[in-house]
């Protein structure tokens, strides 16, 4: 049950980051300033509506009781959307090493 869950924030925080990067891509704007708060903004907003729409709720999903689903799939969604920064980070070196 662990395992799967993990896997599954791990293949939502990478679509975050997918959807983020095409989102910043298209509109520069909203990469922010020098602290990138834009980035992750929109990376939460990505993982949030992601979460919500899928019904996805990792809380659910280690058996811990939550009253209102909802607030599991937000929760969900703001750890995904940070997790997009681990995920862009490991391709990121992977990218590097496949260069080098």
């Amino acid at each position: 049950m662990v395992a799967e869950s993990l896997s599954t924030v791990f293949l939502l925080a990478l679509i975050v980051e997918v959807l983020t990067n095409a989102i910043k891509a298209a509109f520069p704007f909203v990469k922010g300033g020098e602290e990138k708060n834009g980035s992750r903004i929109t990376a939460a907003v990505v993982g949030i509506i992601l979460c919500i729409t899928t019904r996805v709720g990792i809380l659910k999903n280690l058996n811990i009781d939550i009253s209102l689903d909802i607030l599991d799939q937000i929760i969900t969604g703001i750890i995904i959307s940070r997790g997009a920064n681990a995920v862009h980070d490991l391709a990121a070196t992977l990218q590097n090493k496949r260069l080098n």
